[in-house]
């Protein structure tokens, strides 16, 4: 890897910044960049396909000084940023489909579809789970805050779906909204939880007990009664394993709330 010299990647990233709006120039010079601090080239398989995604390892002072300058180029011309972001995707680059999740957290919400039809592209395309989860928490975050019911519609959509990997995508949006501290309506997102919980037997326990303990610190009550009300006759089993993951995370009267209501189906 070649040492980073502060006032030497500066220059190569203003130079670089100047390509923004020709896409195809701009891909060849990052492919340049990115090679010249590259740590080594590795491959990275994906999940499920014979597909992988290749890397250069590049040092993170590199990645969030093109961070930066991405962002401060786009605020000046939003629009060229739809047509980076499109060819930033097409390479088969973990760096470069991160760069692409940064660039569509940047651009206006004013037409969400612009947004989602790009973000569904991407899961039906990606089997990374790190790239998958940046696209719901990264990429969809700023219609996330700017129109929260058209996002937790586009989530709703995934669910609906009934997948695994769009149930999981479905998780993560659910995961960008509980850890908002302001946004307010949880109630909305146990409702899509609970959707969630009645479709799921493929193995989600981890990514569903990691939302529960993100809103137990928001609403340890509602997260407590929320568990209780899936504790019905003829429940989904997989529930009493999330609560035992779960569990420590509550305090003792919600521990014992809990322990109660299952020892009732256990007898």
């Amino acid at each position: 890897m070649t040492a980073i010299n502060p006032a030497r990647l500066k220059m190569q990233i203003a130079a670089l910044g100047e390509d923004l709006s020709q896409p195809d120039r701009f891909k060849a010079q990052l492919h340049e960049l990115l090679s010249f601090y590259s740590v080594r080239i590795r491959q990275t398989r994906l999940a499920n396909t014979s597909r992988t995604l290749k890397t250069y390892q590049a040092p993170k002072p590199v990645i969030l000084a093109l961070e930066n300058e991405i962002t401060e180029r786009l605020e000046d011309e939003p629009e060229a940023g739809f047509a980076l972001l499109d060819e930033l995707w097409e390479e088969s680059w973990i760096e470069f489909r991160q760069l692409a999740i940064h660039v569509l957290a940047l651009l206006p919400s004013d037409q969400p579809d612009r947004i989602t039809r790009r973000t569904q592209a991407w899961l039906e395309n990606c089997s990374s789970e790190e790239i998958r989860r940046l696209i719901m928490t990264k990429a969809m975050s700023r219609l996330a805050r700017d129109k929260p019911r058209e996002s937790l519609q586009f989530i709703d959509g995934l669910i609906s779906s009934g997948s695994k990997e769009e149930l999981q995508a479905a998780l993560f949006g659910l995961e960008f909204f509980a850890v908002d501290p302001s946004y307010p309506n949880l109630p909305l997102l146990f409702k899509h939880l609970s959707k969630i919980l009645l479709a799921e037997g493929a193995g989600l326990s981890k990514e569903i007990s990691a939302l529960l303990r993100i809103l137990a610190a928001r609403s340890e009550q509602e997260t407590t009664y929320f568990l209780l009300e899936q504790l019905v006759p003829n429940h989904n089993p997989r529930i009493l394993r999330v609560i035992r993951q779960v569990m420590g995370d509550l305090t003792q009267d919600n521990q014992d709330l809990l322990r109660e209501k299952i020892n009732k189906f256990r007898n």
